[in-house]
């Protein structure tokens, strides 16, 4: 007997309005790209791997038994058409990836060699020579700026939330698969490797920490995670480490949430709508991933991105409605970041009945 299976236009209906809802991602995730003025490399990467397997699902129907000649050709048509944006995402992701390290490595590379660019200058404009000797004539030397946070190599656990997860994950241990609450925690140690003199450092560093905590601690005690994490470890070796990867995306997820909350923690003005208006864009583009992966997980980080916009919307402190804001871009990133790893997606899908 063949294992080809038959062709069910039930089965039609569900791959097209798969296509339907990727067609709308990939169009809201082109237009919010062109608003903010930047691409989010994280973004672009869980997409390509939504994107080649939901072309590898519809790959899979042009070659059902009994499928119609015409509904063949148009499959195959649309198979063609998601190939070639397949191939030209990667190379959005790595023109992104370079777009967000090449101005910090470029203003490196210009103190190590004695220059530095002008700020605001036009792309290759000549960098001006700068001279260690020279005195200013009037003024004297020129007060240092207050850096409105840094980070440090080691985090400081101010809140004690890092030692709760971590007890935690090393009590669930020998019973759950603690990759992904791993992942949360190693999210929040490094929401904690961020100093800063101003008062708002607390709630930009607790609320985000808080939820994340109780995002790892709810996978492992509730349902239906904790019981989809026992399963798993009956099919996948325990994993309690992230690798160089996931953790170079995590690092660049928080230090965007910290390049947003950078008015607030500097005292310096910002407008509050416009903040929740991209938090309202992120969470709009929150990723869902293909029809392979486990929902009811990825439902729960939605719900805590709602919360944290109802938050924003509805708070009377402009500071902390701002925090909020970026709390939840943050949590709209982490989940981006996520869905382009391989073993966060591997895991959602193993999940999955």
């Amino acid at each position: 007997m063949s294992d080809t299976p038959s062709f069910q236009y039930e089965d039609l209906i569900d791959r097209l309005l798969l296509i339907v809802t990727l067609n709308s991602t990939l169009i809201h995730f082109l237009l919010s790209s062109q608003v903010e003025d930047t691409i989010d490399p994280d973004r672009v990467d869980s997409l390509t791997q939504g994107l080649l397997r939901t072309r590898k699902w519809m790959e899979e129907a042009t070659t059902m038994k009994g499928i119609p000649p015409s509904t063949q050709n148009i499959m195959s048509l649309i198979v063609k058409r998601l190939s070639q944006v397949e191939s030209l995402l990667p190379k959005l992701s790595d023109k992104a990836k370079q777009m967000e390290s090449g101005s910090a490595t470029q203003e490196i590379l210009s103190f190590l060699d004695g220059t530095k660019a002008p700020t605001g200058g036009p792309a290759g404009a000549p960098a001006q020579t700068v001279d260690p000797e020279l005195v200013p004539l009037v003024g004297g030397e020129q007060p240092k700026a207050i850096e409105p946070y840094r980070k440090v190599d080691v985090e400081d656990d101010q809140f004690g939330l890092i030692g709760q997860s971590q007890r935690l994950i090393q009590q669930y241990s020998k019973r759950c698969h603690v990759l992904l609450p791993t992942f949360w925690l190693e999210s929040i140690r490094e929401i904690h490797r961020y100093k800063s003199e101003s008062p708002y450092l607390g709630d930009v560093i607790e609320l985000p920490a808080r939820i994340l905590v109780k995002t790892a601690k709810g996978l492992m005690t509730e349902a239906p995670g904790a019981r989809l994490l026992q399963d798993l470890m009956k099919h996948r070796q325990q994993e309690n480490y992230l690798n160089g990867s996931e953790m170079e995306r995590i690092e660049r997820a928080v230090a965007k949430y910290f390049q947003g909350i950078e008015p607030v923690l500097k005292g310096g003005k910002f407008n509050v709508k416009d903040k929740i208006l991209e938090a309202q864009t992120a969470f709009d583009g929150f990723g869902w991933g293909g029809p392979e992966l486990e929902k009811r997980i990825i439902k729960r980080l939605n719900q805590q991105v709602e919360e944290a916009l109802q938050n924003a919307e509805s708070g009377t402190d402009p500071a902390r409605q701002v925090i909020y804001a970026e709390i939840a871009k943050l949590l709209c990133k982490l989940q981006h970041v996520l869905l382009a790893e391989p073993r966060p997606r591997e895991i959602l899908a193993q999940m999955k009945p």
